[in-house]
């Protein structure tokens, strides 16, 4: 009896183990990662051995031991080689669109990431350039440089249309300031853009003048240089339009970022973005954020939680002010020490109206449609704040998730009413780097330049936030940003503010989880966990155990998007910024060819490419969405 029992019940195992055999192979991970470090910003199994995936998506996290249960005859195995694996970066803000741009430019960011110092410097790159790219200066008939820093040149100045002059009088040149908020015109350009000594300050703009009050020095800010390089770009066609945005994309990428953002557009612009992502040209996600004062009914119309071949309108964009390093965010207080030329109780001005922001805010909360708001200076935060709070007494409390951009220089009891107010913060660190030096000697002083972007401040409150780059206002670099906001070093070396610094763990989370958050994708990104989506990113090394002060130096050596390799960084030892940026072109190359064979192939198809924008409307509306973004680039893939 006990004999025949053994034996049907061994022959139930067998069964059961024959029948649960073709469930194991049915669900074999497709791909399993492995031996490296491995963070999964899960809070609840923070390390892991090794990763699965099947179809896009995450089927195990944990040991290596029983990931490797999952293993079939087809999987393939990666071996990380030391590496560490990460999830892939979600863009907080940044203009995805707009650093493509900075891809067909010159290059006049200073060092590291460029060779300008001083004028002459500036003078000779833009020489080369022209040289170099004959063909592209004739095709878009002028000279463009892109990424120049006052603070950063030997003479603490703006260059001016007589400086660029010395560089070509008959083709016209138009630089673009770091921040992305102004720029500079040769007499020629500004001949073309129809702007002399008659021509009045546009609303929300600055043309600035010569001794004599009335002739354009070439430097132009906020709506005067947005109509400056609108009308100058009216002639750009779609198929190159569409070409900035592959760039865009395809450059961070090359830094890791899995989801990326166009941080403000204009409802032109969209069906463009929509058109490339449906070609298969986009490597990554895109969510993007509508102009709010120029189209509501079209937010309203497209708003979406829902991507659509890896893009979508996550809602709504409103500008408040400019770009604290170039004196136009709007402030509480007079600057610092701002340029001789400007009045001693100059504080900035508004690129919106108070009435324009709490009518913006109203009708977000009206709608139940997140808004996300550009705001620098305190006046501007002080305004933002107001509206949220009336608005929050209007309307039924709902999970907007509205988010506050840049906060460069927000005060404590900001940050305090934030909270209260439940207003996600999306900070800019990076700032510490770039403009720390500049904010501490010019724009607000030692004492408040140490809470720029104040991390600290926002985390002792038990707050989630995010971290960006706003490129092209900075470079993508991921790895720039998570050293900014870990250790908060200028460019002269000192630490600006240590009581804002921030552990590596929260740092990378401003980088992948909270930023998912703050899209409303944290159930599907931001952590490694089972049923996500497979976005990774490996780096060079593990940034939670190398020298906090050479985090900078740490690489993106591959990204990954739904379980498929977009870049691989093919020297792996190699951390020079020339190989990087070579590997970079070789991506934007590749997707670029890529683009051109799919618009080919559509048109031969009979695709529909033409959605009835002229490109003076096109880009016209498009280049006015740049309001803030900024700088740098190359390669493929802004605000301020």
């Amino acid at each position: 009896m006990f004999k025949k029992a053994a034996i049907a019940h061994i022959a139930g195992l067998i069964g059961g183990l024959a029948l649960a055999l073709p469930s194991v192979a049915q669900n074999a991970a497709d791909q399993i990662w492995s031996g490296g470090p491995i963070i999964t910003v899960n809070d609840k199994a923070p390390r892991a051995e090794a990763i699965a995936v099947k179809d896009g998506k995450i089927i195990a996290v944990g040991s290596r031991g029983e990931v490797m249960k999952l293993q079939g005859t087809d999987t393939q195995l990666h071996d990380l080689e030391g590496r560490t694996l990460l999830p892939g970066f979600v863009d907080a803000h940044g203009h995805a669109f707009m650093i493509g741009l900075q891809a067909l430019s010159a290059n006049l960011l200073s060092p590291p990431d460029g060779k300008v110092k001083d004028i002459q410097s500036l003078q000779n790159t833009l020489t080369q350039w022209a040289k170099d790219n004959a063909e592209r200066e004739q095709k878009i008939g002028m000279i463009l440089g892109f990424g120049y820093d006052d603070a950063q040149l030997a003479e603490q100045r703006h260059p001016t249309r007589e400086d660029l002059d010395k560089v070509s009088k008959d083709t016209p040149i138009l630089i673009i300031h770091q921040s992305g908020h102004m720029g500079v015109m040769n007499s020629k350009a500004l001949e073309v853009a129809g702007i002399s000594a008659q021509t009045q300050n546009p609303e929300g703009g600055v043309i600035r003048r010569e001794s004599d009050g009335k002739t354009p020095n070439g430097v132009v800010e906020e709506a005067a240089f947005f109509n400056a390089l609108a009308k100058k770009f009216g002639q750009i066609d779609q198929q190159q339009a569409q070409s900035l945005f592959v760039a865009g994309t395809g450059l961070l990428a090359k830094y890791g970022y899995t989801t990326g953002q166009e941080g403000r557009a204009t409802s032109p612009l969209v069906p463009l973005m929509q058109d490339a992502a449906s070609k298969g040209v986009i490597p990554i996600d895109v969510v993007t954020y509508v102009d709010v004062l120029q189209d509501r009914d079209f937010i309203a119309k497209h708003v979406s939680q829902e991507y659509k071949d890896g893009f979508r309108v996550g809602g709504a964009k409103l500008t408040i002010d400019g770009s604290p390093q170039g004196f136009t965010a709007y402030r509480d207080r007079p600057y610092y020490n701002p340029p001789e030329s400007y009045r001693a109780d100059y504080r900035g001005y508004t690129a919106a109206t108070a009435d324009q922001v709490f009518d913006a805010i109203n009708w977000a909360f009206d709608n139940n449609i997140q808004i996300i708001t550009h705001s620098n200076g305190e006046g501007a935060s002080d305004i933002l704040l107001a509206a949220i709070k009336t608005a929050q007494g209007k309307h039924k409390k709902a999970d907007r998730r509205t988010v506050l951009i840049h906060g460069q220089f927000l005060r404590e009891d900001q940050v305090d009413e934030m909270n209260k107010l439940d207003v996600f913060p999306s900070l800019f660190p990076m700032h510490t780097f770039y403009w720390g030096d500049w904010h501490r000697e010019r724009t607000v002083g030692p004492k408040l330049a140490n809470n720029i972007s104040p991390t600290g401040w926002v985390r002792d409150r038990g707050m989630m936030f995010s971290t960006h780059h706003d490129a092209p206002v900075a470079f993508p670099d991921s790895m720039r940003v998570l050293s900014a906001t870990v250790t908060r070093r200028s460019r002269s070396g000192d630490i600006l503010g240590p009581e804002q610094r921030v552990d590596v763990m929260t740092a990378l989370k401003a980088m992948t989880i909270w930023p998912a958050y703050q899209h409303f994708e944290e159930d599907s990104k931001g952590s490694l966990e089972v049923g996500k989506t497979a976005d990774f990113v490996i780096l060079s090394n593990d940034p939670t155990t190398v020298d906090p002060e050479t985090l900078d130096q740490l690489k993106v050596t591959e990204t990954i998007k739904k379980g498929k390799t977009i870049f691989r960084l093919e020297d792996k030892n190699d951390g020079s910024k020339a190989a990087d940026t070579a590997a970079a072109g070789d991506v934007l190359g590749n997707v670029l060819r890529q683009w051109e064979n799919n618009l080919k192939q559509h048109a031969h198809n009979g695709s529909d490419t033409d959605h009835g924008h002229g490109p003076d409307l096109l880009m016209g509306a498009l280049m006015r969405g740049i309001t803030q973004t900024q700088s740098h680039v190359i390669q493929p893939a802004h605000n301020h």
